[in-house]
Formats: structure tokens, sequence, C-alpha cells
């Protein structure tokens, strides 16, 4: 995954998020200080949301962006 792939957001995700479509675009990777590296900041439904990197592994890839 990377900055501007189109994703499709896992259920459990968008229900805690409060997301009637669950599709959203990968806008910045935010790094951290511990072992999980960096974050994601996603681009949904009109609003930003910090997601963990571990949503690579969960979210699925709509449309690479370029």
């Amino acid at each position: 995954m990377k900055i501007g792939d189109l994703i499709n957001l896992p259920p459990g995700c968008t229900r805690h998020w409060g997301l009637s479509s669950g599709v959203a675009v990968l806008v910045a990777k935010l790094p951290r200080n511990d072992h999980y590296e960096y974050d994601w900041r996603v681009l949904a439904e009109g609003r930003y949301i910090e997601l963990g990197r571990q949503i690579e592994q969960s979210a699925e890839v709509i449309s690479e962006g370029r």
C-alpha cells in the first residue's frame, strides 16, 4: 500500500468510525517511535482518520494511486 491508494476498509473499522461506505484514500504515513514504525492517515467520507499500519493486512486496495 502506498499514498494515493483507494482502499476498502474492513467491516470492523467501518463500524467503529461510523462510516457508511468504508472506502478511503491513503493520505500520509505518520511516523511512530515504537516497533510499529508508522500509522496511516486516511481520508474517508470527508474526514481524516488515523489508523494503525495493521490495516495493511485487512484492507483491500481498490485502485492504486499514481
